[in-house]
């Protein structure tokens, strides 16, 4: 059993491999969904490396190796290289072998020499290319068969675990509406939340990648009545996340429209009813961050500490900032530069400084 990484380790993993030589690429193995490949695609962009996504699952042995062309003058066989040798002529390179573990076994073969040498017959890789390999595990049911050990020896394999943590700061960062943040925020136990060996074969699973979809199908609406007007709202929300996690979803819509204005609630942070759902409360939090300025920002703090302690507005007052203040705290933190300079957010930082989360 491995140790298990992040999926905000890899982009560090590839780093380290690459100041190590990279002569023993690392393998990262792990769930659908897990943005696996897009972390290797974020390493290429903060470097800018060229990045080549050879997708092991489709090649064929002549794939890897080239097509065979006689050359009548010289007697000899030629190899043609498949088009997804694209290397740059002047960018470092990084070819990730993705989804290796669904190749065909003389693809392994084939992806041997490639591996171990960087080169392929005679078509040498460009000097400094980087190699990594990503792929789903044996028994995740996505048709992975065991890899031939002297391939699996040429990589140093990285088990990566669903972070709860790591998707959480790619919808605060990334996401596109507020809600599936605040639902995830309350119900951390939805992604993965599955028995792969129970699954139909035909319902929609929890995963990382299905919450993102679901993200950007609540974007694409005006607001939560216009979602909860939606007759097809189920549907949609249960074809992203299953039937379990896309009826609570809509549910939990429903009590989002009910909410209210939230900048209203901030100009009462001190006598407003605060909710008593869990999602809800999440939800305000993930709103007090976008409706953040240098006017209300004492009041945000106010609402923000009241969201987990209701009769307690004084945001100053404790040795560490109750859970939803921090959260609303490092979210302005981190996504606001509007506010860098503010008196108030300065206030707040000296004040938790040592609870603030990178």
């Amino acid at each position: 059993m491995h140790t298990t990484i992040a999926t905000n380790d890899i982009i560090p993993v590839l780093e380290r491999s690459t100041k190590a030589g990279n002569k023993k690429p690392p393998l990262f193995l792990g769930w659908y969904g897990l943005a696996k490949s897009l972390m290797v695609k974020r390493f290429c962009e903060q470097n800018d490396y060229h990045f080549i996504d050879f997708r092991a699952a489709y090649k064929t042995f002549n794939d890897v190796r080239g097509f065979p062309i006689p050359n009548r003058e010289t007697g000899t066989m030629e190899w043609f290289p498949d088009e997804d040798w694209d290397f740059h002529p002047t960018k470092r390179n990084v070819i990730l072998f993705d989804e290796i573990g669904q190749a065909a076994t003389s693809t392994f073969k084939a992806l041997m020499q490639a591996v171990l040498d960087r080169r392929v017959g005679k078509m040498e890789f460009p000097p400094d290319t980087i190699v990594c390999a990503a792929s789903n595990k044996l028994d995740q049911k996505t048709g992975c068969q065991r890899m031939l050990a002297a391939l699996a020896d040429r990589f140093a394999i990285y088990e990566v675990a669903p972070s709860i943590a790591s998707f959480q700061r790619h919808l605060e960062e990334e996401g596109q509406s507020p809600y599936v943040l605040a639902f995830i925020n309350a119900n951390s136990d939805a992604p993965y939340n599955f028995k792969i060996e129970d699954w139909s074969g035909e319902e929609n699973l929890p995963t990382f990648r299905s919450f993102s979809r679901l993200d950007e199908l609540v974007a694409s609406y005006d607001d939560a009545t216009e979602v909860t007007s939606d007759p097809l709202f189920l549907a949609h929300a249960q074809s992203c996340v299953g039937p379990k996690y896309g009826t609570m979803f809509t549910e939990f819509i429903k009590l989002a429209s009910k909410v209210g204005d939230v900048a209203d609630m901030v100009e009462n942070s001190r006598d407003c009813a605060i909710p008593s759902e869990p999602d809800v409360k999440w939800l305000i939090a993930c709103r007090l961050i976008s409706i953040a300025n240098k006017d209300n920002l004492n009041k945000v703090y106010e609402l923000a500490q009241r969201l987990t302690n209701p009769n307690d507005y004084d945001w100053k007052a404790g040795k560490e900032p109750p859970v939803m203040q921090m959260f609303v705290g490092n979210g302005i933190r981190r996504r606001r530069v509007d506010l860098d300079r503010d008196e108030t957010r300065l206030r707040w930082v000296a004040t938790y400084g040592k609870y603030i989360v990178d």
